[in-house]
């Protein structure tokens, strides 16, 4: 009995030695991100304007007209304010498209095949001096012609209801 005593309580105490000191029993929760200087882009926060910026330019190009379909619906998107904004809408193939620091008042129109995924947004540059800032969605081309409007300080979105 004593020599079980003795094995057991080598066995526990090595245990306890090979053991990083200091760690925790507890695993990492999985979510957790590594501080590695790294941080995500969040929405809505300005970016300084880089000194000698290219003008803005869309992520990609817009489509303005669906590759199938007879495209009956006329969309026209328009974003009123001073200044410049970041914009976010839905180009003829529902196809989310980005252009930053668009000069105001911008417009795009595009020709698709419903109404469904239509919407833009815009976003200022600075939510300490807000601006006013609109904007107008106008579709046509199938029954009576819709018109949304928005109004509002730093962000705005219109889409249909």
């Amino acid at each position: 009995m004593v020599l079980v005593v003795i094995v057991c309580g080598c066995l526990c105490a090595g245990g306890f030695l090979l053991d990083d000191t200091g760690s925790e029993p507890v695993s990492e929760e999985p979510w957790g991100v590594p501080d590695d200087g790294w941080t995500a882009p969040t929405r809505g926060v300005p970016v300084p304007e880089q000194p000698g910026a290219a003008s803005p330019s869309p992520s990609r190009q817009p489509i303005t007209r669906p590759t199938s379909g007879p495209a009956p619906v006329t969309v026209v998107y328009e974003v009123n304010g001073s200044g410049t904004a970041d914009i976010a809408y839905f180009d003829a193939e529902s196809d989310l498209i980005h252009v930053d620091a668009a000069k105001l008042p911008w417009r795009a129109t595009i020709r698709t095949n419903g109404k469904t995924r239509v919407m833009v947004e815009a976003t200022g540059p600075d939510i300490n001096n807000a601006a006013p800032i609109d904007c107008t969605v106008t579709i046509s081309g199938v029954g009576k012609p819709v018109v949304i409007k928005e109004q509002g300080y730093y962000g705005i979105s219109c889409a249909p209801e």
